[in-house]
């Protein structure tokens, strides 16, 4: 069974879907009220500090610190709905 690969872990233009939140401090809350969720479909645009990650169609930057805390299943982009393209 895949449980998923952090953030940081995986390259840009990785696709996937969120499986994993492992804390709840400000930061992940300020993400999951802009629509970061369980089962919702990312992409990594880019890798570093920040990582940036598309999420509902907008750019966010993303600090490596929360990264590390966020686990996503990579899919095949056929699979990926629109909204994470």
């Amino acid at each position: 069974m895949n449980h998923g690969h952090r953030l940081d872990q995986l390259p840009s233009g990785t696709r996937g879907v969120v499986r994993r939140i492992d804390s709840a401090d400000a930061a992940l809350h300020r993400l999951m009220a802009m629509g970061l969720c369980l089962g919702r479909s990312v992409e990594i645009v880019r890798q570093g500090s920040p990582l940036i990650l598309r999420l509902l169609g907008a750019h966010i930057g993303v600090s490596s610190r929360v990264a590390r805390q966020i686990v996503i299943e990579p899919t095949p982009d056929e699979s990926l709905p629109s909204d994470a393209r």
